[in-house]
């Protein structure tokens, strides 16, 4: 959802490659859904449990052909993951009050999805991402386009005039604007760790303008992280990241809080990856991923 010129617009065969020989590509035979994953898709999405991985394979080829990603490759986009995160009961009861929350980098939006199924009011739920096809496509994979009452966007994080509704409530060009602070809980998955340190840090400032200026307000997600943190370089759109561990990406916290005036009670935890995933992840970077792992976070504001 940057407008990361390494991200978005190289012409590198390697970042736009869409070779199915790519390591971070699962062949659609490879497909196993979680218990959780089938019932969304039987309950909420309404499609006969026979026809889901087929439904799958075919919406995850065309997203394929918007961006290569290696949680497109690898089928991640069906990882639910919040609900799987310690702070996942604590959301829904701030949501279930009347809580706004916000998908940021959101792809097919799973998360948000998951939400709706838990009986979140989906007006309440927003998402925003760089790559329209995504949000578009994310309909068409939960079949919802006629009862998700969700807005989403499209916007650059580090220019929030940018973000204009596509999906949902488009009638106000200035919603954003209008939701910018009033946001309870905001997703960071998989997002933070595209950027370079620096957009890293300014990406963050911008997360906490967005949030709600109030004692408990949440951002939480995942992404990789690393037991030996350091600056790495990754292959996919041929940049440098820093790969934190819980120590690091505290530390990193309270650098944002000195930054914009704000404190945080930062919660991490540096979580093994499964093999699979770190397959994905090897060949994704350039560097040795032995050390790499899920870096599982929740920063509540104090």
């Amino acid at each position: 959802m940057a407008n990361d010129e390494e991200i978005t617009t190289t012409t590198s065969a390697e970042a736009h490659d869409r070779s199915r020989s790519h390591a971070w590509y699962k062949p659609g035979e490879q497909l196993k859904l979680s218990p959780y994953t089938l019932e969304i898709f039987e309950n909420y999405s309404q499609i006969p449990t026979g026809q889901i991985a087929a439904h799958i394979v075919k919406i995850r080829e065309k997203a394929w052909g918007i961006y290569p990603y290696p949680c497109i490759g690898s089928f991640r986009f069906l990882d639910f993951a919040i609900t799987e995160s310690p702070t996942f009961n604590t959301a829904l009861a701030k949501l279930k009050s009347g809580g706004k929350y916000l998908d940021l980098g959101c792809c097919f939006a799973q998360d948000l999805r998951a939400l709706a199924y838990a009986g979140i009011p989906s007006e309440n739920l927003y998402g925003a991402d760089l790559q329209s096809g995504f949000i578009d496509l994310s309909y068409e994979l939960f079949k919802d386009g006629e009862t998700l009452k969700s807005t989403f966007f499209k916007g650059d994080i580090f220019d929030l005039a940018t973000f204009t509704p596509i999906r949902g409530d488009t009638s106000d060009p200035a919603l954003f604007e209008k939701i910018k602070g009033e946001i309870d809980i905001i997703s960071a998955r998989s997002f933070l760790h595209l950027f370079s340190p620096g957009q890293e840090f300014k990406a963050a400032c911008q997360i906490v303008e967005i949030l709600k200026n109030e004692p408990g307000s949440i951002i939480m997600g995942r992404q990789v992280g690393s037991f030996t943190p350091g600056v790495e370089s990754i292959s996919l759109g041929k940049r440098e990241v820093f790969r934190h561990n819980a120590e690091t990406w505290t530390e990193f916290w309270t650098r944002v809080g000195e930054k914009t005036g704000t404190r945080w009670n930062v919660q991490a935890s540096l979580l093994e990856l499964a093999p699979d995933v770190k397959k994905s992840v090897e060949a994704a970077e350039l560097a040795n991923i032995q050390t790499r792992g899920w870096l599982e976070f929740v920063i509540t504001r104090l």
